[in-house]
């Protein structure tokens, strides 16, 4: 039985995520997100660059919670959204994540960027 909150959903296996490699996951309502795994630590972001609208789950991750678009090479802080190296300027919504044993569990936004 799963301790997730309330307004969780599963959406992947944390043994699947390697963490030099970001994963793009659907949620039942079509919104996109993309899961970084840094160590035991998984973050959870909108999958959408707030540059040109391109899935950051196509990108890598380039430091420690770092992830580049791979269109222009905008890069974010997955813990945060934050931009770190333009040309996105403005932040990534994050939401929260859980990991019950093996499974991660995705909850509501944490930090808002554009709309989704």
């Amino acid at each position: 039985m799963s301790s997730a909150p309330a307004g969780y959903v599963a959406v992947a296996r944390l043994s699947a995520l390697d963490p030099a490699i970001p994963h793009g996951v659907e949620l039942a309502d079509g919104r996109r997100l993309c899961l970084v795994r840094d160590g035991d630590a998984v973050y959870a972001v909108d999958d959408q660059c707030t540059h040109r609208d391109f899935a950051l789950s196509g990108g890598d991750v380039v430091g420690p919670c770092v992830l580049e678009c791979p269109w222009h090479g905008a890069r974010f802080d997955v813990r945060t959204g934050a931009p770190v190296g333009g040309p996105g300027l403005d932040p990534l919504g994050t939401h929260a994540v859980h990991v019950d044993g093996d499974l991660l569990l995705v909850g509501p936004r944490l930090t808002d960027g554009p709309p989704t």
